[in-house]
């Protein structure tokens, strides 16, 4: 309309940031959750594990994440878990995480790791239930892509980003999202450039390995199974 002022482009992505950056999740992701979460208390009654009875945010999990991965016990164990979204018929004798760690900035972790008998590089980027997306610089720059759109140009540009400098540029890359919910990355990171060169990892599928790796007498995997699902308010629901 005449004399109506149109938003700018930072207010434009501020909103997406703000609006569309948590999608929320529908009704099935919902139930999924809580099927799951069910399922998952009842396996662990019957395996004498008690679930952790407080909510844990995206960091604190992300760190036992991480340190499964550097856990000789069950780092191929927790490696095979992250990948079943990309490769779910990967067994743990073909996943061979060889280090791991939390960078700074870029992702949440970065794994090299033998799959199959190649080596590669996986990015992670760790989605909790409430955790939203983001399109880091948008404050000083209005058309700041998405985090993950960002992450996949700097790990297959012709720089190696500082965030993975700990790593062999020679091999090739790999990109995980693992989320809460396993939304599909379009729900996640609307209108993404790069959507279509990322995995993404349920917790159900993460948990579901995590459990049948438990089972075959893997040690180091309770801290997961135990907080698997610690705050999430669509499991508790009735």
């Amino acid at each position: 309309m005449p004399g109506e002022a149109k938003p700018s482009s930072v207010d434009r992505i501020a909103g997406t940031i703000q609006g569309m950056a948590f999608s929320a999740p529908t009704a099935d992701q919902r139930q999924t959750v809580h099927d799951d979460h069910a399922a998952h208390r009842a396996w662990m009654r019957q395996n004498n594990i008690t679930e952790h009875p407080y909510a844990l945010t995206e960091d604190p999990f992300t760190g036992l994440v991480l340190a499964g991965l550097l856990n000789p016990q069950c780092a191929s164990s927790v490696c095979r878990a992250l990948l079943s979204g990309l490769d779910p018929s990967l067994s743990s004798c073909e996943c061979l995480p060889a280090s791991a760690y939390w960078p700074s900035s870029g992702v949440d972790l970065v794994i090299e790791a033998q799959r199959r008998g190649r080596r590669e590089l996986v990015v992670v980027e760790h989605k909790r239930f409430a955790s939203p997306s983001h399109a880091p610089g948008y404050k000083k720059n209005p058309d700041s892509q998405w985090q993950t759109d960002q992450v996949y140009e700097a790990a297959t540009g012709d720089y190696w980003p500082r965030w993975m400098h700990e790593t062999d540029p020679g091999l090739p890359v790999r990109f995980i999202v693992l989320d809460g919910y396993g939304k599909p990355m379009e729900q996640l990171y609307p209108g993404g450039l790069h959507n279509e060169k990322w995995a993404v990892t349920s917790y159900s599928q993460f948990g579901a390995v995590l459990r049948d790796e438990h089972g075959q007498g893997v040690q180091g995997l309770v801290p997961l199974l135990a907080t698997l699902y610690a705050g999430s308010t669509d499991s508790e629901r009735t």
